[in-house]
């Protein structure tokens, strides 16, 4: 019998951030129920388990009593922070479970870090400066520039005013983030463009690259409206994704850097990678994203890696599945008892 332990947080709670920011959390109500249902039609058991404050004693009772822990836990305790809390516990205990390390959830979290680890391996990136006191100077970077915080996914705390083209909303910009957010602040030359994002599944030296999907912004009214805001993908709209149409040498570049990032990030199981193009299709890398989301593109919900998935004829109950037979391969687990 293959025994999945679904792990999940419901993030009620505002740690950090703008009370907006809890939407992004509430998807994963609809998710988990989707995920046990198929799980347990292709024959899996399964159980479920909240990340709150009862955990480590919750994962202590369960140790030894599943194949596989699906971590689908985007936070810890019911807040909205402290993601690497959860797989700091499976670790500590010894229990397998799906994605990312907590070495590689901490060390992708810092976009900064990443780009400059990355970009010894050949990665292009966009020049950047980094402000902790909103003091600090530009140097040569010039506008238009856009504004993130540095630790932080799913577009949060970028918003469509985050792309600024001039001191005065620059300083305002950084000085907001560094208040709500409580972490460095992230300036980066803005690249024009097309938004691409490419998903890898696998472990070294298996991993397969699905092909590149592009996010459309039917009614920008200009480029720099032309980015995945925080208004964009949790807004009351779907997201546009689409297949991404580049020329092959494009497609085999971005199929490069994306196995390069997840490589040298020790990424596992499954992650993805987001990059723009600008005019000339010059390729730059944004972040690479551990964990992506993997629930289904109904239910009103959003979802890339499915998207991926969906243009070589693999399901939202397939994907599922494959990566739990990613991460039971990749820890030596039987698949089936």
């Amino acid at each position: 019998m293959k025994r999945i332990l679904v792990l999940y947080n419901l993030a009620e709670r505002l740690e950090k951030g703008m009370p907006t920011d809890l939407i992004c959390e509430q998807e994963i109500a609809v998710i988990v129920p989707l995920v046990v249902e198929l799980l347990s039609r292709k024959g899996y058991t399964v159980e479920t388990l909240k990340a709150d404050l009862n955990l480590w004693e919750e994962l202590k009772k369960r140790r030894g009593g599943f194949n596989m822990v699906l971590n689908l836990a985007e936070a810890f305790g019911g807040g909205n922070s402290n993601e690497p809390v959860v797989p700091a516990m499976l670790e500590g205990l010894g229990m397998p479970f799906t994605g990312a390390s907590l070495s590689n959830m901490t060390f992708t979290l810092d976009k900064e870090k990443t780009k400059l680890v990355l970009a010894s391996y050949g990665i292009p990136v966009a020049p950047h400066v980094i402000f902790r006191t909103g003091d600090e100077q530009l140097n040569s970077l010039e506008f238009p520039l856009i504004v993130k915080p540095v630790r932080e996914e799913a577009s949060i705390g970028i918003y469509q005013d985050c792309v600024v083209d001039n001191e005065a909303d620059l300083r305002r910009k950084v000085l907001h983030s560094l208040e709500k957010y409580r972490q460095s602040v992230m300036a980066e030359k803005f690249i024009p463009g097309r938004e691409i994002s490419v998903g890898v599944i696998g472990n070294p030296p298996h991993l397969h690259v699905f092909p590149p999907l592009e996010f459309l912004f039917d009614g920008a009214g200009s480029d720099q409206e032309k980015i995945r805001s925080y208004e964009y993908k949790w807004g009351s709209k779907k997201e546009q994704m689409v297949r991404a149409i580049l020329p092959d040498g494009v497609v085999e570049k971005l199929a490069e850097y994306s196995r390069i990032c997840f490589e040298a990030s020790d990424c596992r199981d499954y992650a993805r990678m987001d990059y723009r193009l600008d005019p000339e299709n010059r390729i730059y890398l944004l972040e690479v994203n551990y964990n992506p989301g993997i629930g289904p593109n109904d239910h009103g919900l959003n979802n890339t890696l499915t998207m991926m998935a969906s243009f070589e004829g693999c399901s939202f109950e397939n994907l599922i599945e494959r990566i739990l037979i990613t991460a039971m391969e990749r820890c030596g687990s039987a698949v089936t008892e």
